[in-house]
């Protein structure tokens, strides 16, 4: 007798069979409007088409694989990434531990808020050159802010109950920040810390763009100034890949880490 299926595996292959069927149905569709209604590869190429430039990128194209130009964003974005987390999530722990900190560094930062990340481009090359740095600077600024902005959320929406029961028991300042305030407050932390990854590998192509030899965004002007359409899909293709596997594989290690707290669809 064959053992019934829980109701999370249920779920889980409908998500899938939903996914395949969406995805599916939008190549069908790319494919149909390319091919039967534009008839144009310059403004759509159509699916096989960008199948062949792929597989010509990733045998080499201007002076690069489809490896290496991932490799090139990928160095740029982790090393932004990683200099936004490690000041933006201390940073929005003090600022809503220390009202001084708030008070001192809040303003600026609602005031530097709005500033869109690849409006700092131009004054990244002036001051960095065209090299990594002026990238990695860009980067870490549109990483930075959400990384603030959930570590002070997480800190200051920490649960009242818990600290006033700390408190009773003789908990130093020092102990109800680290062992009640930021375990608490950490799936808020982790959210935000995804949000800073998507936002940096969506600013790296877009710093390409504007100034690169190498990356997936280089890889896209490329392919549009030189009339290649597929090679620019491609490029577009890889850079919406691995950005859904970054999101999965940090969804994954969250749900590892505060299994109490993520609930991810």
């Amino acid at each position: 007798m064959t053992a019934r299926l829980s109701r999370g595996t249920r779920e889980r292959i409908a998500t899938l069979v939903y996914a395949l069927v969406a995805v599916v149905g939008f190549i069908a569709l790319w494919h149909y409007t390319a091919v039967h209604y534009l008839r144009n590869p310059f403004i759509l190429p159509a699916p096989i088409e960008v199948w062949n430039g792929l597989v010509r990128v990733a045998g080499g194209y201007l002076g690069g694989t489809l490896l290496s130009h991932l490799g090139a964003s990928l160095a740029v974005v982790m090393a932004g990434y990683a200099i936004a987390v490690l000041i933006g999530v201390p940073l929005g722990i003090a600022m809503a531990w220390v009202p001084g900190v708030n008070a001192l560094v809040g303003p600026v930062l609602m005031v530097l808020r709005p500033i869109p990340p690849p409006a700092w481009i131009p004054l990244a090359i002036l001051w960095f050159g065209i090299g990594m740095p002026g990238k990695v600077f860009v980067i870490t600024l549109s990483a930075f802010v959400p990384c603030v902005l959930n570590a002070y959320l997480a800190i200051s929406e920490r649960p009242r109950e818990l600290m006033n029961a700390a408190r009773t028991m003789g908990a130093s300042n020092r102990t109800l920040l680290f062992e009640v305030a930021i375990p608490s407050g950490l799936p808020t932390i982790l959210t935000g810390m995804r949000i800073a990854l998507g936002n940096a590998w969506a600013t790296v192509v877009a710093a390409e763009l504007v100034v690169a030899t190498a990356g997936l965004g280089f890889l896209i002007l490329a392919g549009y100034r030189n009339f290649e359409a597929n090679i620019m899909a491609a490029g577009m293709i890889a850079i919406a890949v691995v950005g859904f596997l970054m999101n999965l594989a940090f969804v994954m290690i969250e749900r590892r880490i505060v299994p109490w707290g993520t609930q991810h669809d």
